[in-house]
């Protein structure tokens, strides 16, 4: 499923800081942290003198950003740049409904006067991926200022974006690779957490692997990380191969880096819903290709190609059983009747 792209994205954020169409104060929001910090570089350019770089441009980023200090300094005139650059990162009272922890009602609503009628010498931008456009402060900046929303990139536009940066380094790409590489990031899978600080990653390890001019299909598959399908792969693997051992120590890696045990048994579910429906295709031999099932399911072929690998180790009847077992978990998890940790590892035990 491609998702879709919102109209005020980086192609009329590009336009209009062109065209100094900006306003004062600027909003910019959604989930492509990259594409955010982009935009903060392009302003950044535009505006600052690199000599007086360390007066004229400010980074605020903090757990409370008083709002008076946001407004001091917005007031401080620039040394010898165009506008001085004032940017407030993750700033609370864009994402909460009510008066955030270490804010006043007060200080926020001096600070949607304030952004009214800003000083003409700063550009004020706030920037978040995270934001709640019922809050007053974010109904206020939409209205007063300029917003632009970076979300995900469509299709055409995430090829251009690798296609620019391999040829870049003189690599060249085959349409077909092209797809390939696209379709094993799992950036367009529903409810993918997969960005596009993953995809610059993925492309770098890529190009590292490809000094002959072509990216090959093997960078490709050897190096895309893609989305939480990778790690669920893993972790078959090891239980597949009855190395439960190896199964444990993945599981036990994914829980240390921070991922919550709902989340793993979530995703696990998700990928298990695919090899289960694969699996009854294959056994009935009514559709044996990945693009047939894809064009009848709906669901990405490239994870209905990945699916078809593992489902061919289990039965229908087994892939049932472990799917049944996985809800359960997934049970035992939300309704704190086991620990996290515990329900998984007798899940992986169980298999």
């Amino acid at each position: 499923m491609i998702k879709k792209k919102a109209d005020r994205g980086f192609r009329v954020f590009t336009k209009e800081l062109k065209n100094n169409e900006l306003k004062n104060v600027t909003v910019l929001y959604g989930q492509e942290d990259y594409l955010i910090r982009w935009a903060i570089g392009q302003v950044k350019k535009k505006y600052i003198e690199p000599s007086t770089e360390m007066i004229d441009y400010v980074m605020m980023q903090d757990d409370v950003i008083p709002p008076e200090d946001i407004m001091t300094a917005c007031r401080t005139l620039p040394m010898l740049s165009e506008k001085r650059v004032v940017v407030v990162r993750d700033f609370a009272p864009m994402q909460a409904a009510g008066v955030p922890a270490g804010y006043t009602e007060s200080g926020i609503a001096s600070l949607i006067e304030f952004v009214k009628n800003p000083p003409d010498c700063t550009m004020l931008i706030f920037a978040s991926t995270k934001t709640n456009g019922n809050t007053k402060l974010m109904r206020a900046l939409k209205k007063y200022g300029t917003s632009y929303q970076f979300d995900a990139l469509n299709e055409q536009e995430l090829m251009a974006f690798a296609n620019k940066r391999f040829q870049a380094r003189g690599l060249g790409i085959s349409t077909r690779d092209m797809h390939r590489l696209i379709q094993s990031t799992g950036y367009f899978n529903k409810d993918s957490e997969y960005r596009l600080d993953h995809f610059v990653n993925d492309l770098t390890k890529i190009i590292a692997l490809c000094p002959g001019g072509r990216v090959t299909a093997e960078a490709i598959e050897s190096s895309v990380e893609g989305d939480r399908d990778k790690f669920i792969f893993n972790l078959l693997d090891g239980i597949s191969g009855n190395d439960k051992s190896s199964a444990f120590s993945i599981l036990h890696n994914e829980i240390s880096a921070g991922t919550a045990g709902m989340q793993i048994a979530g995703s696990i579910i998700s990928q298990m819903e695919v090899m289960y429906i694969v699996r009854q295709f294959m056994d009935r031999r009514e559709m044996t290709s990945p693009g047939q099932i894809s064009r009848y399911t709906g669901l990405n072929e490239y994870r209905v190609k990945k699916a078809m690998q593992y489902a061919r180790r289990y039965s229908a009847e087994k892939l049932r059983h472990m799917l049944s077992d996985i809800y359960e978990v997934n049970v035992q998890i939300v309704t704190g009747l086991l620990d996290e940790r515990t329900a998984l590892e007798l899940f992986i035990a169980k298999i």
